[in-house]
């Protein structure tokens, strides 16, 4: 064979150089994967958290609130952070600092609540739980948080073809904030506890760590001097760019919560429904930050306009359900994508990225404050939402010209002046939005939208015309309506119906229960009806009982209470204390002042307030805490029976209400009854036309005991059959439960 040139060997000087050079060649699919994967830990690890603090607070909205805003205060933490590393420190300080950030985040790894450890005694904890949080996961939280507009602003200073435009990236983040979202509950829940998944939220930290570094290390070989690294465009920010920044950031936050709290209160309390306003507020993201705009500015702003009028016009109507649905979340999307594209018009060059980012995150952050703080604290009613609505209006005049931005005219008020006029005039002619067609209704409303559509281009007179419209909402009267009362666990309405002279507790379209008017003594309606399961048992368990230890978890209207005799003991838990004001106080309803006027009622978390209890004290323990699709899981698990079995007599008897639309609890219940020894029988019953009509309504039941003889005297009706567990079913823990597997929507 001929001779044949062997490569020179190449020196390791050159070797040394070859590395970072083809670092550099992966700088925009590394900063593009890092972004992705600090957005979808960030969206993980808030749900995780929540799901691991319940078994020890309890399932308090006033705690999912604090989570939530301690987490949106650990965002705006990051984006600081992040803010001051970029404007006070060159590239290599910078990216140096923030890996010591990391890696000293990782002495917190596994993220997790430490075993032991208890709430104080006071009823809301609040700062405890932030200093809970801020302990466990804050710094791995905030070190996430700062990493996308990090990574965006070093590769705005890579010299990499597409660095002009680091806010492309932007879009790499929502996608993965959205597979976070929808990932977490669709994916990781239905297979990992909780503790598992800890572990692997920790994997991923390491994973993203890995990445920056490698990214890290690419950068700070460029050979580029710090001058040239930092010459990047940047501009004088102003007072009105920071206050219209907060603004669009602020109206997008705000109704993303609005809109959740109506469609999930007034529409359909259907499971995992809040996961869609989420995803489509990240989805207008993705839209907004894309390289060209997939809908023109002039087309979105009219169908702002369309879908903003519209939704006035539902918003008159009780029962809107799938047109209500659609038009709310239309709306929320059209109103959501044109302000963060007026965000992403609005932008400042790559010098400014993360003070961009940090004044973004500050409205954000407000609207979550402004929605889950002050706005239960505020109003009797979901107010928050139109108001919000009204406010989106507003912006309109950030989003126009200067030049454009008149002052206001005498015209502008000409709408807002006929509003008034109709409020009043509504009162005066008592107009009556229950006895009043709904095609008068209708056409006013549409009057109106016609009126407000037709100058839709001059952002004064649609701010103020919209504002009109949203007014006549709070000035319309509705005789039935006769109380309306809000706190941080949700809003209540006590209405009458006519027709059967009836008075009905409201939680949006859920019914806490119902009282017929003018009776002697008040009968138990609804699900505790007579007829139903829980009035069969507790009918079959009084012979040779005269007196019982009743423990019920739940009042509604306290209708369940006139089913006590003389010498019974009654002790009601009930989480929320206004609905124990309107049960009790309000005067409406009469089931506690007239059947168990000494009753002992204790507000808290009911899996609380029973670890608490003696043992073996109830002979029998209502469980009435499961309608709709606001379950407390962290009642429905093998440790939360096994608790209520320890506080149950030797024959006592636990009566479950599983009624519910969207979920199939009776396998959960079967299977953790079960784990934790006990037997069961259930009934599902159906309520014939007539009984409906009477507020004689459909419900589930389930009946667990150590007693087969208490259950067979239960069962003796022949109209119960006994409880089966289902292999299919996973068995619920405090770190094991998920809703995926028992959504039925026949």
């Amino acid at each position: 064979m001929g001779n044949i040139a062997s490569p020179e060997p190449m020196p390791s000087r050159s070797i040394a150089r070859a590395l970072p050079d083809r670092l550099l060649e992966l700088v925009f699919p590394l900063t593009t994967s890092a972004i992705f994967t600090a957005a979808a830990l960030l969206f993980w690890v808030q749900p995780m958290f929540g799901k691991l603090v319940l078994p020890l607070m309890g399932g308090t909205p006033a705690v999912w609130a604090a989570t939530l805003l301690f987490f949106q205060t650990a965002l705006l933490a990051g984006y600081l952070y992040a803010h001051a590393l970029g404007r006070y420190l060159p590239l290599r300080a910078q990216l140096l600092v923030h890996m010591c950030v990391l890696l000293l985040a990782t002495f917190a790894l596994p993220v997790g609540i430490p075993s032991g450890i208890q709430p104080p005694a006071d009823s809301m904890p609040v700062f405890w739980l932030f200093g809970l949080f801020t302990v466990t996961v804050g710094a791995p939280y905030t070190a996430v948080a700062a990493t996308s507009p990090l990574l965006q602003r070093w590769f705005s200073m890579s010299g990499h073809p597409a660095a002009a435009n680091p806010y492309q990236l932007y879009v790499a983040s929502n996608i993965g904030s959205l597979v976070g979202l929808l990932g977490y509950p669709l994916l990781v829940e239905p297979v990992a506890g909780a503790s598992l998944q800890t572990i692997l939220w920790s994997a991923g930290f390491l994973l993203l760590i890995l990445m920056i570094g490698l990214g890290a290390l690419a950068l700070q070989t460029r050979g580029r001097d710090a001058t040239t690294q930092e010459a990047v465009a940047s501009t004088t920010v102003t007072t009105f760019d920071r206050f219209r920044w907060v603004a669009l950031s602020f109206v997008p936050s705000s109704l993303l919560l609005g809109v959740t709290t109506h469609i999930t209160t007034d529409i359909a309390a259907m499971p995992l429904l809040w996961a869609l306003p989420l995803a489509l507020y990240l989805l207008t993201f993705i839209v907004a930050f894309a390289d060209k705009p997939l809908i023109s500015r002039p087309i979105l702003l009219k169908a702002e306009t369309i879908s903003l009028v519209l939704l006035a016009s539902v918003l008159w109507f009780k029962d809107a359900n799938a047109a209500g649905l659609a038009v709310s979340l239309f709306a929320f999307f059209v109103i959501a994508l044109a302000r963060h594209g007026e965000l992403v018009l609005t932008k400042p060059p790559a010098g400014n990225l993360t003070e961009f980012y940090l004044w973004m995150s500050l409205g954000g952050a407000l609207g979550g404050l402004f929605n889950a703080i002050v706005a239960p604290m505020a109003f009797d009613t979901i107010a928050e939402y139109p108001l919000t609505l009204a406010a989106a209006a507003f912006t309109r005049l950030l989003m126009v010209p200067a030049a454009d931005r008149r002052k206001l005219a005498t015209g502008d008020f000409l709408l807002p002046a006929l509003a008034v006029i109709a409020v009043v005039a509504m009162h005066m002619l008592s107009f009556d939005i229950a006895q009043t067609p709904a095609i008068t209704v209708a056409l006013v409303i549409a009057a109106l939208g016609v009126a407000v559509y037709s100058f839709h281009g001059q952002a004064w007179r649609f701010a103020l015309g919209l504002a009109s419209i949203l007014a006549l909402l709070l000035g319309k009267f509705d005789s039935t309506l006769l109380h309306e009362e809000r706190s941080f666990f949700g809003a209540y309405r006590i209405f009458s119906v006519p027709e059967t002279n009836q008075l009905i507790l409201s939680h949006g379209s859920t019914i806490h229960g119902a009282q017929n008017v003018g009776e002697a003594h008040p009968t138990p309606l609804t699900y505790y009806a007579k007829e139903g399961p829980l009035g069969q048992a507790l009918t079959a368990l009084r012979p040779n009982a005269p007196s019982l230890h009743f423990g019920v978890v739940g009042m509604g209207t306290g209708a369940s209470a006139c089913y006590a005799t003389a010498g019974d003991t009654w002790t009601f838990y009930e989480i929320d204390p206004l609905v124990v004001s309107l049960a009790r106080d309000h005067g409406a309803f009469r089931f506690l002042r007239d059947c168990t006027p000494n009753a002992r009622i204790v507000t808290g978390d009911a899996r609380l307030s029973l670890a608490a209890e003696p043992d073996a004290i109830f002979d029998v323990l209502i469980l009435d805490a499961f309608s709709s699709d606001s379950i407390p899981t962290h009642l429905m698990t093998r440790q939360a029976l096994q608790l209520a079995r320890t506080k149950l007599a030797p024959d006592g008897v636990i009566l479950f209400n599983i009624s519910n639309r969207y979920l199939k609890l009776e396998p959960v219940v079967a299977n953790t009854a079960r784990a934790a020894g006990l037997t069961g029988i259930t009934q599902f019953f159906r309520s014939t036309e007539e009984q409906a009509k009477h507020m004689i309504t459909s419900s589930h039941w389930i009946a667990l005991s150590n007693s087969p003889e208490k259950l067979s005297r239960i069962a003796a009706n022949g109209k119960w059959r006994p409880l089966e567990p289902d292999a299919t079913t996973p068995v619920w823990t405090d770190d094991y439960s998920s809703l995926i597997g028992v959504i039925s929507f026949k």
